[in-house]
C-alpha cells in the first residue's frame, strides 16, 4: 500500500520539476555542457588490406562518455570512445575488431543567427585527436602472428557544432569532425616491407572523419536525452589501404551540473 502512493508522489515531484523547468531554467542559446553519456548500434564495414582486400561487415556497438565545459570565450570538450566486436564477418571468416578514440575540442561561438525565424547557433574550433584500430582475424596461421594489423592516427583536426533551437524544449544539433594533419601508425610486416611504420599524413593519406545530425529534448534545465544519427569515416593510404565506415543509431543522456 506504502508503494501505491508512492508512485503518484514521486510523478508529482518529477512534474514539478518539469514545470519549474519550462521557465528561464530552460537553456535558450547554451551548448549542452556537462556530462554525456552515449550508446550506439549500427552497420560497419572495413577493407583492411593488409589483411584481405575483401570487404568485412558487421554490427559494432558505440559507447561514449563526453564532457563539455562553458567558458568566458570559448567551450571545452572532452570525448573518450569504445567500439569492440568480434562479429564482423566475410562470409564464413570473422574477425574482431577494437576502436578506441580520445578527443578534445576547443570551440569557438559564433554570432548567433537564425533560420525559419528560429535561432541558430555555432561553434568552431580545433581539436586533436587520438585514434586507434586493431584487427584481428580468427585465422590460423604458421610461424609469427602476422594475421592481425593495428592503425593509429595522432591528428590535430577541425570539429564544428551546430543547435537549432525549434523551442525551449526541442533543440535539432549537427556535429563535424574532421583530421587535418596526423602523425599515423601502422603494422606491417617487416619481413615483407621496410616501410617506416610511423609517417605524417595529411587528410589525403590519413583521416578520421564523424558527423552526426539528432535531436534533443531537455525534460528540465539539468536532464535532456538525445536521439541522433551517426556517420564514421576512416581512410588511412600511406601503407596497405584500410578503410572502414559505419552507420549508427545513438541515444544520448546528457546531466547538466
Amino acid at each position: 500500500m506504502t508503494r501505491i502512493k508512492f508512485i503518484p508522489s514521486a510523478i508529482a515531484i518529477l512534474m514539478s520539476f518539469r514545470l519549474l523547468g519550462q521557465d528561464s531554467q530552460f537553456p535558450v542559446s547554451l551548448y549542452p555542457e556537462g556530462i554525456t553519456v552515449s550508446y550506439g548500434i549500427g552497420s560497419y564495414s572495413l577493407i583492411d588490406e593488409y589483411i584481405s582486400g575483401e570487404r568485412y561487415s558487421g554490427g559494432l556497438p558505440l559507447l561514449s562518455i563526453n564532457w563539455a565545459r562553458l567558458h568566458d570565450r570559448y567551450t571545452y570538450q572532452l570525448e573518450l570512445e569504445y567500439r569492440g566486436s568480434q562479429g564482423i564477418e566475410n562470409y564464413n571468416v570473422s574477425t574482431g575488431i577494437t576502436q578506441f578514440t580520445l578527443n578534445q575540442g576547443f570551440l569557438y561561438p559564433l554570432k548567433k543567427s537564425s533560420l525559419f525565424r528560429k535561432d541558430l547557433y555555432a561553434w568552431i574550433g580545433p581539436s586533436t585527436e587520438f585514434f586507434l584500430l586493431y584487427n584481428k582475424p580468427e585465422i590460423a596461421v604458421s610461424g609469427f602472428d602476422y594475421a592481425q594489423s593495428f592503425a593509429g592516427l595522432l591528428s590535430l583536426g577541425f570539429k564544428g557544432d551546430v543547435v537549432y533551437s525549434l523551442n525551449p524544449e526541442f533543440f535539432v544539433e549537427t556535429s563535424l569532425r574532421l583530421s587535418l594533419l596526423s602523425l599515423g601508425l601502422r603494422m606491417v610486416d617487416s619481413e615483407e616491407d621496410d616501410q617506416s611504420p610511423v609517417k605524417p599524413l595529411t587528410s589525403f593519406s590519413g583521416l578520421n572523419s564523424s558527423f552526426d545530425l539528432g535531436i534533443r529534448y531537455y525534460l528540465f534545465y539539468h536532464l535532456s536525452v538525445k536521439l541522433a544519427y551517426k556517420f564514421e569515416f576512416t581512410r588511412i593510404s600511406a601503407w596497405e589501404p584500410l578503410k572502414s565506415a559505419s552507420d549508427n543509431l545513438v541515444f544520448t543522456l546528457n546531466y547538466r551540473f
